[in-house]
């Protein structure tokens, strides 16, 4: 369960993103966006492997670049 506790000198602004950062981290909205309609096992899957192949791609890029930089580096010394 998320508390937050406000005082009466706290931003009222500071106070909602804490809140905001609180219910992210626990993860509660995209509980409640999962759940707002019912999505097929087989569905759920798929988007679990689509997911999957794009944070593959996202790594493997990452590492790419790394190296790319690591090779300017080598070739400026």
């Amino acid at each position: 369960m998320i508390t937050i506790k406000v005082r009466p000198k706290d931003n009222i602004n500071r106070v909602l993103s804490k809140f905001k950062a609180a219910v992210m981290s626990e993860g509660t909205l995209k509980t409640v966006r999962e759940k707002a309609h019912f999505t097929k096992p087989c569905l759920k899957r798929q988007i679990k492997r689509k997911e999957a192949q794009r944070q593959r791609m996202k790594d493997e890029m990452k590492l790419v670049r790394q190296l790319e930089n690591e090779m300017n580096d080598w070739k400026r010394r």
